[in-house]
């Protein structure tokens, strides 16, 4: 009998898999008085080669396993977002049984994702968040050489698949650098025309003498508020024992190195808005939720 027939195992791997769907999260909404409310769609499935969800299949392998075979595909699935909206994360999870795949089982199972045609190993220890609406994957068996092979020849085994698929909260967008305002006005006179302008590159710091700076970069365009007052910078400043805000432009007078615009008021009761008050109506105001929190933080 050849050494392979000895070590030879049942050709019948009896897999039995199960698709979980969870719905974390969802609060069911009622109908009241003929004002439908309804639940977002959370229709993730997991269907085979054959596009048929899966279920309790059977994976006949061609040849019996044996100690030192080259990993072989037992199986192939493809999880569907279909019409989910919501952001989703999944976790595979073998359950093993039977003398071949418990205990100090010499079966390597490997789980592998097909990216962009070339199949990548998943880490399926971990959750995972998909990266496209449809992703396919694939389970790899091996036998590799170990020291109680022959413990395990004629033995056989079942091992359970669930993939399980969960809404989870959306994950925050992490802004900059660079950082980037909504709009800006500035006012710099009294009877003066209030000019402004939005999605300018916004940088702040504290410079070497401690004082904050504030620096607003008119960028390629060409508007009014980029033409009549151009690049703006605010440094901070101690006069007469009080701390003050110092206004620079590049092309408005009274904001200039000659002309001294300040304040000692800075309005932050709007969330996410930095504002200078001067005194009889002007201010500079700056929309950046970066800057505001670093401005009240600092």
């Amino acid at each position: 009998m050849k050494k392979k027939a000895l070590f030879g195992l049942a050709s019948l791997l009896i897999i039995a898999i199960a698709i979980v769907a969870t719905t974390a999260y969802f609060t069911k909404q009622f109908v009241s008085d003929n004002n439908p409310a309804k639940a977002a769609v959370f229709n993730v499935d997991v269907v085979d080669r054959d596009g048929q969800t899966i279920g309790d299949g059977k994976f006949n392998l061609g040849e019996d396993f044996f100690p030192g075979m080259e990993p072989v595909e037992v199986y192939n699935f493809t999880i569907k977002k279909n019409d989910t909206k919501l952001p989703v994360e999944y976790s595979v999870n073998f359950t093993p049984s039977g003398e071949l795949l418990t205990g100090d089982t010499p079966i390597a199972l490997e789980l592998q994702k097909d990216v962009a045609g070339v199949w990548t190993k998943v880490d399926y220890s971990t959750t995972f968040k998909p990266e496209n609406d449809s992703e396919s994957y694939r389970i790899l068996a091996s036998w590799p050489h170990g020291d109680n092979d022959i413990a395990f020849q004629g033995k056989t085994g079942n091992m359970k698949l669930e993939v399980t698929a969960t809404q989870v909260d959306p994950e925050e967008e992490v802004e900059g650098p660079p950082y980037y305002t909504g709009e800006v006005a500035f006012k710099a006179t009294p009877n003066g025309s209030t000019r402004k302008t939005s999605e300018k590159e916004v940088n702040f710091y504290v410079n070497k003498e401690g004082y904050k700076v504030i620096e607003i970069n008119k960028g390629e365009t060409a508007g009014d508020f980029e033409t009549k007052v151009g690049n703006v910078k605010v440094v901070g400043e101690t006069f007469n024992g009080k701390l003050y805000y110092r206004v620079y432009t590049e092309k408005e007078y009274y904001a200039s190195e000659s002309q001294v615009w300040r304040t000692s008021t800075v309005d932050t009761s709007v969330d996410g808005v930095v504002r200078f008050n001067a005194v009889l109506g002007p201010y500079l105001s700056i929309e950046s939720k970066a800057l505001y929190n670093w401005f009240t933080s600092n």
